[in-house]
């Protein structure tokens, strides 16, 4: 079940296309890792989600309400954040920055859920101590704490190992898991660490240039990912059944030209090579290749710069 679905979303800032026909859903009960480079426009996705951006077109649902039609304190008010820079009152301590949230909030603020709070992101010890006085990474805890600490069914955190060293990374990573199988809540973490948001992704999704350009869509599940280069007889070109192929083998199409075509699957090259001579295409061109996660983000990257020079 579909807690956000994003539809034909568009966005401009200052007269610059930040995100461009976006179409994405997110289901309840799982950790969605939202990976690109800088400028990417994952930032932007986020907060739209949280209504900060309007779109310019398209919309945003929200458990079935659009969140740009609603009274948004009581919608958005079940959304859980952290959106690059966490802002605390420095001269507060971590217990009593997390209280004052939680009376913005109107929820719970008795110490028994503070102390919870401080020891579910390991910052219990230092509940005394002033924000000003804490490390970057322990900012980052208290931003995680403070996201959860209204039990939000949505998160969204943006770059939230940000600072942390690679133990701290583990904590988040356990702890996160944890809060979805424990709550069902739906997780939707941006970064650029791709091994490490792997590890705590159900689903992957990529975005480079302000659009979608990947989504794993359950190729998780699976022990291997190939890219297939397919070149298309010339007499094919006008009736190779594509997007029948792609629907059948799980692809994802990353380039198509005149008589080639390169997709991405989860099936092995036999069961592609079956596949093609059900719709009695030649196999005698087809190249397979075996793709880590990061090869394939690189070759979609690749895509990506490729086509903006295009169009440029």
């Amino acid at each position: 079940m579909s807690v956000v679905e994003v539809e034909n979303l568009n966005i401009d800032i200052k007269r610059k296309k930040i995100l461009q026909n976006v179409n994405v859903s997110f289901e309840k009960g799982k950790i969605y890792g939202l990976l690109g480079p800088n400028g990417a426009g994952k930032t932007t996705l986020l907060k739209a989600m949280l209504g900060v951006f309007r779109p310019n077109s398209g919309s945003i649902s929200f458990k079935g309400q659009d969140i740009y039609q609603h009274s948004k304190r009581d919608l958005i008010s079940s959304i859980g954040s952290i959106i690059e820079f966490p802002g605390f009152y420095d001269n507060l301590t971590l217990q009593e920055n997390l209280t004052l949230h939680l009376k913005y909030l109107q929820k719970d603020t008795s110490s028994q859920h503070i102390n919870r709070l401080l020891q579910t992101v390991g910052l219990y010890q230092f509940k005394e101590k002033r924000f000003s006085e804490t490390s970057l990474g322990m900012k980052q805890r208290l931003g995680i704490a403070r996201a959860m600490s209204h039990n939000p069914d949505l998160l969204l955190l943006d770059e939230p190992t940000n600072g942390l060293d690679p133990h701290g990374i583990k904590e988040v990573r356990e702890m996160l898991i944890r809060e979805v199988i424990s709550s069902n809540k739906t997780v939707i973490i941006s970064s650029h660490l791709l091994n490490e948001i792997d590890l705590m992704a159900d689903e992957l999704v990529f975005m480079n240039n302000g659009e979608i350009i990947f989504e794993t869509t359950k190729m998780k599940d699976h022990t291997h990912i190939y890219l297939y280069r397919l070149r298309m007889p010339s007499s094919m070109t006008k009736t190779f059944p594509r997007e029948d192929l792609l629907e059948e083998c799980q692809g994802h199409e990353v380039y198509t030209g005149k008589d080639e075509l390169e997709f991405v699957s989860p099936l092995s090259q036999k069961e592609i090579e079956n596949l093609l001579e059900q719709h009695q295409v030649p196999t005698i061109m087809l190249e397979v290749f075996e793709l880590t996660l990061e090869d394939l983000y690189l070759k979609l990257l690749e895509k990506g710069e490729e086509n903006e020079v295009a169009y440029s």
